[in-house]
């Protein structure tokens, strides 16, 4: 693991002395026969919540429709489990503590290269359509190479249904610049906290509460999480407001495919998402930041659309990460990009063994609410590090997919090797400061604090 991050270091600062260069990206025309790429990262939306990943219960026919016609990794994971650092994740190929973008409303570094730089440095044309500017705006630097960056923003907060007109939005760029050599990036944030499904999907799938829980304040979340005495029925509810979003999503992505299918069929569709959710299995909690946990960190990875290698199965048993995202989209543009990533391309390259199976996770979440956390995740096993001072976790993902076990006072030789390796990296690779533009302008302004603390990113 060392090694290896090392190796990504190194690359990183090969990559800042290499754009300062004429022509290091090139500037190549466009592959006459290159799709269009779009590109669909949900908010807050857990893997297992998929009917095509198994759940039971949750409609997402659309979804499940697409995930028919191409494949599925369902072991997909995040690298952190916080909006604005994840999506640079997914836009770079590179892990948080390589472009150094650690927490919600950090600038990524001008002079990393995007997946939108390299295409528009290759003549495509590009867009995005985003919700959410307290953590998606342009100040943060991820709106770099796309001819024009939309954000969805409602007039209020909380705020319900805002996913309907980024559909609407999505589907307008798409009528006038989708098809061939065009990349299309929509983001979703309608199941974030808190959950306020429109109807009829706020009854969709609590029919039997009779509870007076009110959803629309982040604060009831904090509530239950810490009366020991909560109501089962309050946590069920909660539970299926956000699995209401979820269906709701699903019909609001839905529409956007469906233009794509009958105006720009030659498309390739990517949907993934920032990150999970969790809901009150782990800690007491509703939400992602402060935790590791697959819930939190567990992300549908689903690919479909001309020029993909022929699968005898939908579903890809090899791990995935939001990594790959923008090395896999640049494969299937047919551009190779002249710096390294560490993601890679998913339908080109062999499965990952041994070691390569390894994978980083880390959350920074606001000071006042939790320390920086770190996990290293195997195929098969899992440690979570606090630090010192806040002790450890280990599971075994095999035997307890749904981490009830606390293994780590056990000391298995496994994870303290884990361990050992989690820590090496660390050193390798530092996270360094993290300094928001709030740092630049010397704190949150009132507007700017309000909207956070509606979406439960600091404490009150």
């Amino acid at each position: 693991m060392g090694p290896a991050r090392l190796r990504s270091a190194l690359r990183f600062a090969a990559l800042l002395g290499c754009v300062a260069m004429p022509g290091c990206l090139g500037g190549r025309e466009p592959v006459p026969s290159a799709p269009g790429l779009l590109l669909v990262t949900l908010d807050t939306f857990r893997q297992d919540h998929l009917g095509c990943a198994g759940h039971p219960d949750v409609r997402t026919p659309h979804l499940d429709r697409l995930e028919r016609r191409g494949v599925q990794w369902p072991d997909a994971t995040t690298a952190i489990p916080l909006t604005t650092p994840s999506h640079a994740t997914i836009l770079t190929g590179l892990p948080p503590r390589a472009h150094r973008v650690l927490k919600n409303r950090m600038r990524l570094d001008p002079a990393v290269p995007t997946l939108a730089t390299v295409l528009q440095e290759h003549g495509w044309r590009t867009g995005a359509v985003v919700s959410s500017k307290v953590v998606l705006g342009p100040d943060f630097g991820l709106d770099r190479g796309f001819d024009s960056y939309d954000v969805v923003e409602p007039a209020d907060r909380p705020a319900s249904g805002e996913g309907a007109l980024t559909a609407e939005r999505a589907i307008q760029w798409l009528d006038g610049h989708g098809g061939p050599g065009s990349l299309l990036w929509v983001h979703f944030f309608d199941a974030h906290l808190p959950y306020l499904p429109p109807a009829p999907w706020n009854a969709l799938y609590n029919r039997d509460y009779r509870g007076d829980l009110d959803p629309s304040t982040h604060a009831v979340q904090d509530d239950l999480r810490q009366d020991p005495a909560a109501d089962p029925a309050d946590i069920r509810f909660l539970a299926a407001q956000y699995a209401g979003e979820v269906s709701f999503l699903d019909l609001q992505v839905g529409r956007v495919l469906q233009f794509v299918a009958r105006t720009h069929p030659a498309t390739v569709a990517l949907v993934t998402a920032d990150h999970g959710e969790g809901l009150y299995e782990h800690q007491r909690y509703f939400g992602h930041d402060i935790l590791l946990h697959e819930t939190a960190v567990r992300v549908p990875f689903l690919l479909a659309g001309p020029g993909l290698p022929q699968r005898t199965s939908r579903l890809i048993p090899d791990a995935a990460r939001t990594l790959d995202v923008a090395p896999t989209l640049l494969g299937l543009a047919g551009i190779e990009p002249e710096l390294p990533m560490e993601g890679r391309d998913l339908p080109a390259e062999p499965p990952r063994e041994g070691d390569a199976l390894h994978f980083v996770l880390e959350s920074h979440p606001s000071r006042d609410k939790s320390p920086s956390i770190y996990a290293l995740r195997t195929g098969a096993a899992k440690v979570i590090w606090a630090g010192r001072r806040q002790g450890r976790e280990a599971y075994d993902l095999v035997a307890d997919p749904g981490e009830t076990t606390n293994l780590a006072d056990r000391e298995l030789r496994e994870h303290e090797i884990m361990l050992e390796d989690l820590q090496l990296d660390l050193r390798t690779l530092p996270p360094g400061a993290a300094l928001t533009v709030d740092h630049e302008r010397g704190g949150l302004d009132a507007e700017t604090r309000e909207a956070l603390e509606s979406l439960g990113y600091v404490d009150r």
